[in-house]
Formats: structure tokens, C-alpha cells, sequence
């Protein structure tokens, strides 16, 4: 598969690599956290950046929970930041979770986001008991606004997340998300969808390029739109080229429909 083969390249490339880019950099308004997750066994970063204004304020904000913060939290932080200053999308606490290497970012990704194992089972509770904790404690999260976005591999997992544990996140941005790579579980999703006493409000998108996602994507697609109606639900499909081209203008349009003032 084509989404398989791009994300063997990365593999590849991180297992020629030694770079750690913890520590090398900074994003402006970002702190960092370090945690001992017990559900992982792994010590992980939690790096948050703030909206523009947040220390002069009292608000609370909206929270958006990016996946594979190693290589995709700069773009994840700034963008919502800059959509914020047209006024169309509020300014909002952005959030990765982080293994601080390339080589274990990789490894982990196959497990966090996949269900062999419980792998994808496992993240999500780590994510609920333990980085939302964190946040919620450390920041002034309004938990009537909580998102998660993915792409690919976890946008799989954000589609997951959503169905499964449908009170947890208010908000689901999931570009590319690679439901082909499991279908026996995008398979199950049905049921769960019907079976939902509420759901959060999606976003979905994918390449023209990308037919073995979008085909993957349809039966879960309908679901979500008889179950929750096409006010809650949105898919687009782009033609920017190709299954990471289409990353930043499905990111900027999902951010529009689900947080748009």
C-alpha cells in the first residue's frame, strides 16, 4: 500500500538515525512536561502550547490533543495560532504527547495506534487517565471543547477514539485516516456507531490520490452522517498530490468546521 510504503520511508530514515530532537528547539509560548506514564511504561514529553493571551486572561480555552508530536507539533501549534488572529477559530491550548526519538517514535506509533495487542486500547487510556489529567490540572481547559487530530495511522486511531469513547472528546480531526490498514476494525466501528448515546463532531479527509482510504472511510462515513447528521459530520477530499500533501489544508479546514466561531 502506498500510505504503508511513505511511512516505511520514515521508518526507515529514523533507523539510520541517532538525532533526539528533544531539547533542540523551542516553540514560542510552549512548556514542557515530562511523565511517567505507568500505562505505557514509557517516560514521555507532554508539550503544550499556549494560545496568544493566555497568561493576561482568565478564560478558559478549547483544547485540541495532536498525535505523533515528534515530528507533527510545530505545524499542529502554530497554525490554530495563526487561524486565531482572522477571528474564525478561537484561540485554543494545543497538546502532543512526545517519546523525544525518532527511532522510538516509529516503533511506538505501530503499537499506540493499531489494536494488536491493545496497543490502541492502551493509548487511549493513557490518554485519558493520565495527559488529560495532566492538562486539566496544569491549565485552564474548557472540557466542554476537547479535540483530537491524527493523520494517517493516527488519524485511524482518532476515528477510534471518537467511536469508542464518544463522551470523551467533543471534537475528532482525522486526515488521511488509514482505515484500510484495518479493516476488521473500521468494520466494527459500525456497530458502535449505531450503538453511540452521543458522538463528537468529525471531520475527515483524504486525498483524491488516496482511493483505498476514501473506500475504507465510506461505510463509517455514512454511519456517522445518519447517526449524527451532516452538521456534525464533514469529509472533503483534495487534490494536493499525495498522502502527506494533503496534511495542511485538511488541517485548516477541519479546524474551521469543527472550532469556527
Amino acid at each position: 500500500m502506498k500510505t504503508l510504503s511513505i511511512w516505511a520511508a520514515i521508518a526507515l530514515f529514523a533507523a539510520s538515525s541517532s538525532v533526539a530532537f528533544a531539547g533542540k528547539f523551542s516553540l514560542q509560548g510552549t512548556e514542557v512536561h515530562t511523565l511517567q506514564s505507568e500505562t505505557l511504561e514509557e517516560t514521555v514529553e507532554i508539550a503544550v502550547a499556549l494560545p496568544f493571551g493566555y497568561q493576561a486572561s482568565s478564560a478558559k480555552f478549547p483544547l485540541l490533543v495532536a498525535l505523533d508530536g515528534d515530528i507533527m507539533f510545530g505545524m499542529s501549534a502554530e497554525v490554530p495560532r495563526l487561524l486565531s488572529f482572522e477571528g474564525k477559530v478561537p484561540p485554543m491550548i494545543i497538546a502532543t504527547l512526545a517519546y523525544g526519538d525518532l527511532n522510538k517514535w516509529i516503533q511506538k506509533r505501530q503499537q499506540d495506534f493499531h489494536p494488536a495487542q491493545g496497543g490502541a486500547e492502551r493509548f487511549l487510556y493513557a490518554l485519558e487517565h493520565e495527559v488529560l489529567r495532566l492538562l486539566k490540572t496544569q491549565y485552564r481547559v474548557d472540557e466542554t471543547s476537547l479535540g483530537l487530530y491524527g493523520h494517517s495511522s493516527a488519524g485511524l486511531f482518532a476515528v477510534f477514539a471518537g467511536i469508542s469513547s464518544p463522551g470523551l472528546f467533543t471534537h475528532i480531526l482525522a486526515t488521511s485516516p488509514s482505515l484500510e490498514e484495518e479493516p476488521d476494525w473500521a468494520q466494527g466501528f459500525l456497530s458502535q456507531i449505531v450503538a453511540a448515546p452521543i458522538l463528537p463532531k468529525f471531520y475527515l479527509s483524504s486525498d483524491n490520490s488516496e482511493q483505498a482510504v476514501h473506500e475504507a472511510l465510506v461505510p463509517s462515513l455514512n454511519a456517522l452522517k445518519e447517526k449524527g447528521g451532516v452538521a456534525k459530520t464533514k469529509y472533503q477530499r483534495f487534490e494536493t498530490g499525495g498522502h502527506m500533501a494533503v496534511i495542511p489544508a485538511s488541517y485548516v479546514a477541519g479546524l474551521h468546521f469543527l472550532f469556527a466561531n
